[in-house]
């Protein structure tokens, strides 16, 4: 979470937060990352008709794709977000399929795929290596065979080291923040209590507040629960590069494909 994600599982305000998401994530660099999207594409010969984009928010990463002239489904377990995701889409003239399921119960009747991606470390939300194996399973059984799943997940170091203990602000006419985090290192994961203040037409403050957990995964376990659910691990990256996740490697990308 470079920013705050649009997918928890945690106690959330999804009204609250799908009404201020993108103007939170104003300078997050979505363009930056459709391009190493299609980068990879280009690199191991991926040509999906059809993508499905599993906690796909508000559509910061399904509708660009959409523009370059792929078939998206955008899945996403918030109403309020999809809704946001949907007049985006309209207003650009987009036919995108929204769908509001929880990724990890998706059942869309049969509906195979292309490829499978879930960006912006929408999969540190679950919570256990049992919840991102059954989403796995979940994405194969959407795939095509030989389909391709890719996805990123924010490295231990960033939950740990980055996010960690720490405590950030944000100061705005319009908009503030207070966000403070609690590492549990036996979990390996960072509970963060976010409190919003909402400038309304009035003048006056709205206020707010979310709870949110990312938790880190190790790169060989995420490639055991891969392989079970019938991937092969075809590369894993660290960062927005071709090469191997360093120790201060803070995003690792992983590409997988169905057998």
């Amino acid at each position: 979470m470079d920013h705050l994600n649009k997918q928890g599982w945690a106690v959330m305000m999804y009204a609250s937060f799908a009404s201020v998401y993108d103007r939170l994530m104003r300078d997050i660099p979505y363009d930056e990352w459709i391009g190493y999207l299609a980068r990879l594409f280009n690199k191991h010969g991926i040509k999906p008709a059809d993508i499905l984009d599993m906690g796909c928010g508000t559509g910061n990463v399904t509708i660009p794709l959409a523009e370059m002239g792929y078939r998206l489904t955008g899945l996403d377990i918030s109403a309020e977000m999809l809704a946001v995701a949907e007049e985006k889409a309209r207003s650009r003239g987009l036919s995108v399929t929204w769908i509001q399921q929880d990724m990890r119960s998706a059942d869309l009747g049969g509906l195979l795929f292309d490829l499978v991606i879930s960006m912006t470390d929408s999969l540190n939300y679950l919570s256990t290596p049992a919840e991102l194996g059954l989403v796995f399973a979940k994405a194969r059984q959407l795939l095509r065979q030989g389909g391709w799943f890719i996805f990123d997940l924010n490295s231990i170091y960033k939950v740990s080291q980055v996010f960690g203990n720490n405590v950030f602000t944000l100061l705005e006419d319009e908009i503030a923040y207070i966000w403070e985090n609690e590492y549990n290192p036996a979990a390996r994961t960072c509970l963060m209590d976010l409190t919003f203040f909402i400038r309304e037409e009035d003048g006056r403050f709205r206020r707010f507040s979310e709870e949110h957990h990312e938790t880190g995964y190790p790169a060989d376990e995420v490639g055991r629960l891969l392989g079970d659910a019938g991937f092969e691990v075809k590369a894993v990256y660290g960062g927005q590069t071709f090469e191997e996740p360093q120790d201060t490697s803070e995003r690792i990308y992983f590409m997988a494909r169905a057998f």
